[in-house]
């Protein structure tokens, strides 16, 4: 029996025979994919999957809840998946990390002043006061008769430290935060007007002066990378609730039992105040440092 086969039937079928065995067809790609459910152990699903779509090619499908995965890639991406799991799906490490916060403050006061009484001539008195306590501190030129002038010169300096420490544990890759401090209350006064009256009302608040840090670390092999945030305050003037305060932010990475260098704020005053005979000068430096080291 003869069955006659049109033209471009006989050419389409010709092609088929013509083919490679491994040609692919369209959709086989797509049928050839596995799709496997894994089930994770120590990390839920939306911390991996971020790690593990950069394997996926076009197409591929990645899901997850709680700790499982719902994964649709080719064999050879799903070798590669579960090599890499096998060193991402690990025991969270506990870490321990101390943040030390270091101000230094040097402050250097310097007065001259000029005073005394001097006559001139029988009915003139030349009088200059004292401006602050007399006391036996400084440099004073001049006699200790009523009449005679005196110049005096003074000089202060000082140096504050203060050094403070906080050690807190934390999991790998879990967010965490240490405070300590106290809160100062102070009296705030409150202007209300109600109809044509003003009225100051007193109120109590709690000013909180706290130091401490928010955390966040995340283990890679000997290193860490930290996500923080520092913070250090102390009070200036309880009566109006005055706070001195630093804070800090940023990511890091950290090689761990090494102390690193967050960063430091130096800031530095020059105050001048000049009157007749008198002159005083204020110089302060005060330098804030910020260390941590994850063990």
């Amino acid at each position: 029996m003869c069955i006659d086969i049109p033209a471009p039937l006989r050419r389409l079928l010709l092609v088929i025979i013509l083919l490679p065995a491994s040609y692919p067809f369209p959709g086989q790609a797509a049928a050839d994919n596995d799709v496997r459910i894994i089930q994770l152990r120590n990390r839920p699903a939306q911390e991996i999957i971020p790690l593990i779509r950069p394997l996926l090619a076009p197409g591929d499908v990645i899901k997850g809840m709680d700790y499982r995965l719902i994964v649709r890639t080719s064999a050879k991406n799903m070798r590669e998946i579960e090599r890499l799991l096998q060193q991402l799906d690990v025991a969270r490490r506990n870490l321990t990390i101390t943040v030390k916060q270091a101000v230094v403050a040097d402050n250097t006061r310097t007065t001259h002043a000029l005073s005394g009484e001097k006559r001139i001539g029988r009915n003139t008195r030349i009088i200059l006061p004292e401006k602050t306590a007399p006391d036996d501190s400084g440099l004073v030129i001049g006699g200790s008769r009523p009449d005679s002038l005196r110049y005096r010169t003074k000089r202060d300096a000082t140096v504050t430290r203060s050094n403070r420490t906080q050690v807190l544990r934390v999991l790998d890759g879990r967010r965490a935060y240490i405070r300590v401090g106290q809160s100062i209350p102070h009296v705030r006064q409150i202007l209300t007007l109600t109809g044509h009256r003003a009225i100051i009302e007193q109120g109590m608040v709690l000013q909180n002066v706290t130091t401490g840090f928010d955390v966040l670390p995340r283990l890679r092999g000997n290193r860490v990378l930290l996500e923080i945030t520092p913070r250090l305050s102390s009070l200036e003037d309880s009566s109006i609730g005055l706070v001195n305060f630093q804070e800090l932010t940023t990511t890091v990475t950290a090689r761990l039992g090494e102390w690193i260098n967050l960063g430091q704020i130096i800031g530095a005053d020059n105050t001048v105040s000049r009157a007749i005979l008198d002159s005083a000068s204020v110089r302060s430096n005060e330098r804030r440092t910020i260390l941590i080291k994850v063990e």
